[in-house]
């Protein structure tokens, strides 16, 4: 077991962070599902995600958009406006720097509203990446990066 989830508890104390776990009803999901909201300051999070079995996870929504993605490789969660050519710049970009994507989803809340972009890669990502990609696109308004170590 991860030395990380043996020590959760005591990481989330010594951080001041506070939690709670509530039983329910998720839908029809996997049976290993769980919700996870997470809340600080003025936003809040939302990941539905089961538990596949050895090892594998799976996400089934984020913030209430559905998506599925595995989470092992580096992943890129872009929240911008819903506008014509952001997927193709945005994988031009990714393109440019050799990155390759393994999988990809977009969803949106309605055309030229708020939209979600899913980018699981193949490379470990850096820092001036995540620069680039808000600087060169400015419509983005946040990137989230997941990658283990």
């Amino acid at each position: 077991m991860d030395d990380g989830i043996r020590n959760a508890k005591k990481f989330a104390e010594e951080n001041g962070l506070q939690y709670e776990f509530t039983k329910r009803v998720l839908g029809s999901y996997h049976p290993n599902t769980v919700l996870v909201e997470l809340t600080g300051g003025a936003r809040t999070v939302k990941v539905l995600a089961s538990s596949l079995g050895g090892g594998k996870v799976e996400v089934q929504e984020f913030d209430e958009y559905p998506f599925k993605f595995s989470g092992e490789r580096p992943t890129l969660v872009i929240r911008h406006s819903d506008q014509k050519g952001v997927i193709a710049e945005l994988s031009d970009i990714l393109y440019q720097k050799g990155i390759n994507i393994a999988r990809m989803a977009n969803e949106r809340s309605k055309i030229n509203g708020a939209a979600i972009t899913v980018r699981e890669i193949d490379n470990i990502i850096e820092d001036t990446l995540l620069s680039l990609l808000k600087r060169e696109i400015p419509i983005i308004d946040e990137i989230v990066l997941g990658q283990t170590k």
